[in-house]
């Protein structure tokens, strides 16, 4: 198990050799945070960049992506590593790879409307791309509420069905959400 120091400087290295390999230029820097809950370090990496937009992409997925990986390298070197959020120009992904502290009555304040329009306007499109290409998609990996969101998008569509599909890698009540046509 690493030392938190080598955790931080190993995902602001491994961060910054991804976006080397971007060709992005950016300053990465590490920013820590007390978790309340567990008393136990915490951080994210914040970057600043002049290419905020291609490091984002479109609706946030090539953040999401860059976060994933990320975090998927950090996990390879050591299970017990935390969730590093990715954070550029100040934008989050939301993304945390754990389970919300919240009780059952207070699940619909957990995503604010910009949110829960971004994800059922992503479902939707993503619906359109399955129905035209004939071909399964796969999103995410998302929280149980953002995959309710999604799920309730399209729920009523004639064509497609949603799946949620395990994603180890990313958290325990991480999933994936497969859209896929109707048998």
């Amino acid at each position: 198990m690493m030392t938190p120091t080598e955790l931080q400087s190993l995902a602001k290295e491994t961060l910054d050799q991804m976006l080397h390999a971007l060709e992005i230029q950016a300053d990465c820097q590490v920013v820590s945070q007390e978790d309340e809950e567990s008393h136990s370090p915490a951080f994210s990496l914040s970057l600043e960049t002049q290419e905020a937009g291609r490091i984002i992409g479109k609706k946030g997925q090539t953040q999401e992506a860059l976060e994933l990986l990320l975090n998927r390298i950090l996990k390879r070197k050591d299970e017990d590593a935390p969730w590093i959020p990715i954070l550029v120009d100040g934008r989050s992904t939301g993304k945390t790879g754990d389970t919300p502290k919240r009780g059952r009555d207070e699940r619909r304040s957990i995503l604010d409307e910009e949110t829960v329009d971004q994800l059922t306007r992503m479902a939707q499109d993503c619906a359109k791309e399955v129905r035209h290409w004939k071909k399964s998609r796969k999103l995410g990996p998302y929280l149980p509420a953002e995959r309710r969101v999604i799920h309730t998008a399209l729920k009523d569509d004639p064509q497609v069905e949603t799946n949620s599909i395990p994603a180890p890698e990313a958290g325990e009540r991480m999933k994936y959400v497969e859209i896929s046509l109707k048998a």
